[in-house]
């Protein structure tokens, strides 16, 4: 994978301060934009391995990956990263912690942060990452130098995503519907996840239509699924706003997205009649949003 070339910018500037890195370094962009790649790429050079490495895999007594086990990272996990830390370096020069992440860790694990964050020890340096720095306590962020990745536009993006193997068609539609996050596309793309637009469209034809499709995917992550599917539809609406949005077309996105909460909390939720109840509205819904369509990303004029 060759690098993104709106990590470049970030990387170099840290290379250029590699000898005078601050303790903690809070490296910020949007879910899926980079921030761990840059954090692995940083990590693998003070170790001083070859660049293609996952940091997180490598077996390094100067270096810890921490990252959220169960959507959380807890006090217990983070005052071991301190306690390594506190050791003397073996072969790195420094020892070096990574918590990917760092917005997953509950108010206690934040805290017991925030006292290392106050008096760092010698020879130790900490990389939090994060796609969500408001999360983040405001005393860890002003504790951290900052380190910022920028979107780019949609042509750089989708340049990347075909130099690196998606098919023009399938990066626009699954740009759209992962956010424009381009490492969660490429992923997808890898996984050979197909775009959902088109089963929606047919879906939308007739109510048997919206059966089909929803007992097609009765198999699927119900959360995932109608998560693409919101996005999939924000976009419509922003792409048909002419005046007013429909009531109609605003409650349908809210269903969307209490049933994609509701998925992610409820393990008993009957996915497969909730999908198919959301296909049938799909249907009933379908002038309002057809107009819009179709929801591909493409490139700036």
């Amino acid at each position: 994978m060759s690098e993104a070339p709106w990590l470049l910018p970030v990387l170099e500037q840290l290379r250029a301060r590699r000898a005078r890195l601050p303790h903690a370094l809070l490296i910020e962009s949007r879910q899926d934009w980079g921030a761990d790649r840059v954090a692995n790429a940083l990590a693998l050079e003070l170790m001083g391995l070859a660049a293609g490495k996952v940091a997180s895999e490598v077996a390094h007594p100067d270096l810890r990956w921490l990252a959220p086990e169960g959507g959380v990272i807890k006090i217990d996990a983070v005052r071991r990263a301190i306690d390594f830390l506190l050791q003397t370096p073996q072969l790195a020069g420094r020892k070096i912690a990574v918590i990917q992440d760092a917005d997953k860790m509950n108010l206690n694990a934040a805290n017991a942060l925030l006292k290392t964050l106050e008096e760092p020890p010698a020879e130790s340096f900490l990389a939090l990452t994060t796609g969500n720095a408001g999360r983040l306590l405001a005393t860890i962020r002003s504790r951290c130098q900052r380190v910022a990745i920028r979107p780019v536009p949609n042509d750089v993006l989708l340049a990347w995503l075909v130099a690196e193997g998606v098919a023009e068609e399938a990066a626009g539609y699954l740009a759209v519907e992962h956010g424009g996050a381009p490492f969660a596309v490429l992923a997808a793309a890898q996984s050979e996840q197909p775009p959902l637009w088109p089963e929606l469209a047919a879906a939308a034809r007739a109510p048997a239509a919206a059966r089909a499709f929803a007992q097609s995917r009765r198999d699927a992550d119900l959360a995932d699924l109608v998560g693409r599917w919101l996005r999939i539809v924000c976009w419509l609406l922003r792409r048909a706003r002419r005046g007013r949005v429909p009531a109609a077309a605003l409650r349908f996105t809210d269903d969307l997205a209490t049933t994609r909460r509701m998925a992610l909390l409820n393990t008993a939720l009957s996915r497969p009649m909730q999908l198919q109840r959301l296909a049938l509205l799909w249907v009933e819904l379908w002038p309002l949003f057809a107009p819009a369509g179709p929801p591909r990303l493409q490139t700036e004029a």
